[in-house]
């Protein structure tokens, strides 16, 4: 018995870490977008990408462990009991529930890794990914001054540049109107911009130029140079600093929060939402599991091919149910706890009635066939 247990176990997890490198692939396509932006318009280097993509891995984990989860039970299943193995083992005097216990054990395994990483993980390494963006931002202030364009990043200041070669600037002209009754116009044949004071300042080192000065009485002055500080309060994008919002929150901090909120008679729906996910998520693992081989076992006749359209609908219904309840859990417009569980429990109570299914051999349900028979057309009209 414990050699088809780790059978259908070993099976299981080898689809199981497929389809979980597959999500976490797609789910970190979402913020191309932003590191593409990181990596063009601030010059950030390859290993700060890859430090980014690690820091957000433990949050879109704990999003892609349930969906991999339903992945690999469904289409594990749903090839045994095409290959008739599924009718053997029912031939061997093993019930449905006895079957599925491997893809239980895997489900709760998942459970538990999940749970670790909602709980103790995410919420520092989200913490580290807005650092690390923070850090980017102030280290590579030369990425963001244009050449031959007006830059006014630094309120009172124009700059421009004729060239900007790799954060050396060359013919730099900067006009300084942070003093209205002494306005400068600085001139330089070349110079680099940094920060300074924890980020609060931003320094620019300038060459071999001229500072035209209007003094307040009418008179006008040029002063030559061969070197020349220039210093000016940093931006807001640059000096804000790095607070803890609701993902960077760890639990205790989160009940916290609540409760202050509560005391000031304020809603805390999105913290609360934050505080059931962290449970609810994990939770998924064991729903879609067993919700997964039931599914699989049901779809026997179109084999893991057939499995495989009917998991990808199944992971965008429940992937809707979740993004929807946390919005609407979010603005208060549902109780959180309702909001944020309702994915699970309208799964697990599918999962449940396809387990008394399968166990009475029972055809499958109505949209479960209507689903398959819809992949099928879909498939025969490519073809």
């Amino acid at each position: 018995m414990l050699t088809l247990d780790r059978y259908i176990f070993w099976e299981q997890a080898k689809v199981f870490f497929i389809s979980l490198i597959v999500l976490l692939s797609v789910l970190l396509l979402e913020k191309v977008n932003f590191l593409s932006g990181l990596l063009l318009t601030k010059d950030a280097s390859f290993k700060s990408i890859g430090l980014i993509l690690l820091y957000l891995s433990p949050s879109f984990l704990v999003l892609a462990t349930p969906l991999a989860t339903l992945m690999s039970a469904l289409l594990t299943f749903s090839r045994m009991a095409a290959d008739n193995e599924i009718t053997a083992m029912k031939t061997g005097g093993l019930s449905i529930v006895r079957i599925i216990a491997p893809a239980v054990a895997l489900s709760t395994l998942a459970l538990l890794a999940t749970v670790h990483l909602s709980v103790n993980v995410a919420h520092e390494w989200n913490m580290n990914f807005q650092m690390a963006v923070a850090d980017i931002l102030k280290s590579n202030l030369s990425a963001g001054i244009k050449e031959r364009r007006f830059n006014e990043s630094f309120k009172n200041l124009l700059i421009h540049v004729n060239a900007n070669k790799d954060g050396v600037l060359e013919g730099v002209f900067i006009s300084d109107q942070r003093d209205l009754q002494r306005p400068r116009i600085i001139e330089a044949r070349k110079g680099s911009i940094h920060t300074a004071d924890n980020g609060g300042t931003v320094v620019m080192e300038l060459e071999d130029g001229v500072v035209h000065t209007m003094a307040a009485e009418g008179s006008y002055r040029v002063m030559g140079y061969d070197s020349y500080t220039l210093k000016v309060s940093a931006g807001d994008e640059y000096t804000r600093p790095v607070n803890k919002e609701i993902p960077q929150l760890s639990l205790p901090e989160l009940r916290v929060r609540i409760a202050d909120l509560a005391r000031q008679g304020q809603p805390a729906s999105a913290e609360k939402v934050a505080l059931h996910k962290a449970f609810s998520a994990p939770a998924g693992c064991l729903v879609l599991g067993i919700l997964g081989a039931t599914l699989g076992l049901l779809t026997h006749k179109r084999g893991s091919a057939g499995g495989f359209g009917l998991g990808v609908v199944m992971i965008v219904i429940n992937y809707l149910l979740w993004m929807i309840g946390q919005g609407l859990g979010s603005e208060g417009k549902l109780p959180p706890v309702l909001a944020i569980w309702a994915p699970d429990i309208i799964m697990g109570a599918v999962g449940l009635y396809l387990i008394y299914m399968v166990s009475m051999d029972a055809e499958p349900p109505r949209f479960v066939r209507a689903i398959s028979n819809k992949l099928s057309e879909w498939k025969a009209w490519k073809r």
